[in-house]
């Protein structure tokens, strides 16, 4: 199926061997989507926005799911606000940022 918006798949972050790291939480959480009847629609959107937020933290070395406390996801916020889209430098809309966060904090809310 493609990607709208001719996207491409970015590649799980993390060292997929740790069992305590942010490739395992991922993987975990988006089985439990899976097997909780959510579309592949949301699973791959969801799947693009946890991706998108892994990179960010290990950007700043976070590395593990249990380092994602509320001041992370508050700094991530701020990051959304502030970013620009490389294709017309225009910020993200309110939506666009909800979109990005939701399953930031559902999968943390999840891997509790």
């Amino acid at each position: 199926m493609a990607r709208r918006g001719g996207r491409k798949k970015r590649e799980p972050v993390g060292d997929p061997a740790d069992p305590h790291g942010m490739a395992t939480w991922l993987a975990r959480y988006l089985e439990w989507l899976r097997s909780h009847n959510y579309s592949e629609s949301t699973v791959g959107n969801r799947e693009s926005y946890l991706t998108l937020f892994c990179a960010w933290g290990e950007e700043r070395g976070i590395t593990r799911p249990s380092e994602v406390t509320k001041p992370i996801l508050e700094r991530y916020q701020r990051h959304l606000y502030h970013y620009r889209k490389p294709a017309n430098g225009q910020p993200l809309s309110f939506r666009s940022q909800y979109s990005r966060l939701v399953p930031v904090r559902a999968a943390a809310r999840q891997s509790t």
